[in-house]
């Protein structure tokens, strides 16, 4: 698992719920299939979606 699988599936729970998926229970469901390195890179990125495509347009939830 990389980084754009770790962004993916954090955006994809969003998407679903409406509710960003805490990254300790993210990491604990997922844990051994990626690096940290790569954990932190993909949570990096969901935020950079979140602020661009989410917190700028008012999101509800």
């Amino acid at each position: 698992m990389d980084k754009y699988d770790v962004f993916y599936l954090m955006k994809r729970h969003f998407q679903q719920t409406g509710e960003v998926m805490d990254p300790h229970v993210f990491a604990a469901q997922f844990s051994g299939a990626f690096s940290t390195a790569e954990g932190v890179a993909g949570i990096l990125m969901f935020d950079e979606y979140l602020n661009s495509e989410v917190r700028k347009h008012g999101a509800t939830g």
